[in-house]
């Protein structure tokens, strides 16, 4: 591969080389419909700023449910005893 000098782990390599693609192909679309670079980091901005938040919602769901969980397996375990 194309880091292989460089004595990357195969993770590291993996996310630099997608890294690569997406600036390539997002440097391309704006070429290819003629949108200025500062349209497309807004966009790009955009875009991760919603999946953070997506992410955000998620982890705060599971510890929501978590401690729901674990709440009532202690008002179980104390009706049974």
């Amino acid at each position: 591969m194309i880091f292989s000098f460089l004595k990357l782990r195969k993770k590291t390599t993996a996310i630099v080389s997608g890294i690569a693609i997406a600036l390539g192909s997002l440097w391309g679309v704006s070429i290819w419909q003629d949108v200025t670079a500062e349209e497309m980091l807004t966009v790009l901005l955009g875009t991760m700023l919603m999946l953070g938040g997506i992410m955000l919602a998620a982890i705060l769901l599971i510890v929501v449910i978590t401690l729901l969980r674990k709440a009532l397996q202690k008002i179980m375990n104390s009706k049974s005893s």
